[in-house]
């Protein structure tokens, strides 16, 4: 229910560093299957990029109304 800037980082860390940060990450804090379905906000159905952490932001930061973009 609610978005944040931290969302967008977290797409990028499961981006970048998967065994850490991906699905079955070793981080405790790593993302969930729902946390990366939900994550996919950019064109819906392509699978997470880094569009959508950019998404994020811009919801973050008010420059679009809603998502998805």
């Amino acid at each position: 229910g609610i978005v944040s800037l931290s969302d967008s980082v977290l797409i990028m860390q499961s981006l970048a560093n998967p065994d850490t940060y991906g699905i079955n990450g070793s981080d405790k804090k790593h993302i969930t299957a729902q946390g990366r379905k939900n994550a996919d906000c950019f064109t819906v159905g392509d699978g997470v990029t880094g569009n959508d952490a950019l998404a994020i932001q811009k919801f973050a930061l008010n420059l679009i109304s809603k998502l998805p973009e």
